[in-house]
């Protein structure tokens, strides 16, 4: 079944563990596979589920077009109300994976823990490029150090080259938001952060982070603000109470709407769209799956040259630069 341009959309269900899913794959091109990953919470209504899946399966196709990986984009969405038997739903989903043969690679996402990599992983082998790169290092690593390179070009794009000095708030603390949390505190910048969890708030204070209060982290005076847990934390709301030059997109779908880019804009603030933001373990992840070539730093850096270009683009043409960064994939496509 395809629904809304999407190639392919299927509804995975398995009594006995509970699982109710999504996987939607949003283009099946010449190129490659399928890519995106699976993302396990709780949902108010199947449709709102079928919804984020179609959504951010579609923002991997950009993903994959702006970042120059040869594949789509897929996404899958477990409700995760519905299990009742966690370890049976993973490797039923790995099963469904397992069928498409290769078509779809998939890996992490919001709530899917490591438990779920090895039950999932033991009906399919279509997962180890999101997993790891020859285990050196965390996807998270590679997803900061993508987003470092989109940052800088913006802040450069705004007359300010050198990260010594300016200020960065982050929300989430999790493997990426901590990773860059790392280099901003390592390269001379000013960081606050927040997080739900007591144990990821501890960690970052200790290595120098400015800690603030969950809800009022977007309010920060700043020079970027960068939402690096779960999307659409940028909405009209938030968006009246901001005090940044800079919103990074680090995580999926920040915005609530994507008519909320265009107020970015009309409030001076300049928006880096996610799909082309967090790049950089798809970059790396796939590029090790295909390849086995564990450096692709050259590659990752070239996040901030397509940035860049969004950038000037988007400042000619007086446009949103999620409108523009959309219309350069689809150019691309």
């Amino acid at each position: 079944m395809a629904r809304g341009g999407h190639d392919r959309v299927i509804a995975v269900q398995h009594e006995a563990s509970g699982l109710r899913a999504w996987i939607a794959l949003h283009h099946l091109g010449y190129y490659g596979p399928a890519y995106g990953g699976i993302r396990v919470l709780s949902y108010r209504s199947e449709t709102d589920a079928l919804h984020d899946a179609l959504r951010l399966s579609r923002a991997m196709t950009f993903k994959c077009v702006l970042a120059g990986v040869k594949g789509g984009g897929g996404k899958t969405v477990v409700m995760a109300e519905h299990i009742i038997d966690r370890p049976g739903a993973m490797k039923a989903l790995g099963r469904e994976i397992e069928a498409l043969g290769g078509l779809y690679q998939t890996g992490p996402d919001a709530g899917f823990t490591a438990q779920d990599r090895i039950d999932l992983s033991s009906e399919t082998s279509h997962t180890a490029q999101f997993f790891s790169c020859g285990e050196l290092r965390s996807g998270g690593e590679a997803t900061a150090e993508g987003a470092d390179h989109g940052i800088r070009a913006a802040l450069d794009f705004l007359g300010t080259p050198e990260v010594k000095g300016i200020s960065i708030a982050i929300q989430g603390l999790g493997s990426v938001g901590f990773a860059l949390a790392k280099r901003y505190l390592a390269a001379g910048a000013r960081v606050f952060g927040a997080d739900i969890d007591s144990d990821k708030v501890k960690a970052a204070e200790a290595i120098g982070v400015e800690i603030v209060a969950p809800a009022k982290i977007l309010e920060v005076p700043c020079d970027v603000l960068a939402p690096s847990a779960l999307g659409g934390t940028v909405h009209d709301l938030s968006i009246s109470r901001m005090n940044t030059r800079i919103v990074a997109g680090v995580a999926n779908n920040v915005l609530g709407h994507a008519q909320q880019a265009e107020l970015l804009r009309q409030n001076g603030i300049l928006f880096l769209p996610d799909f082309v933001l967090n790049a950089g373990a798809l970059i790396e992840g796939s590029g090790y799956s295909s390849t086995g070539r564990e450096d692709w730093t050259k590659e990752i850096a070239g996040i901030g040259k397509t940035m860049r270009e969004i950038l000037d683009r988007a400042d000619t043409e007086h446009q949103s630069t999620r409108v523009v960064a959309e219309q350069m994939a689809m150019e691309r496509v």
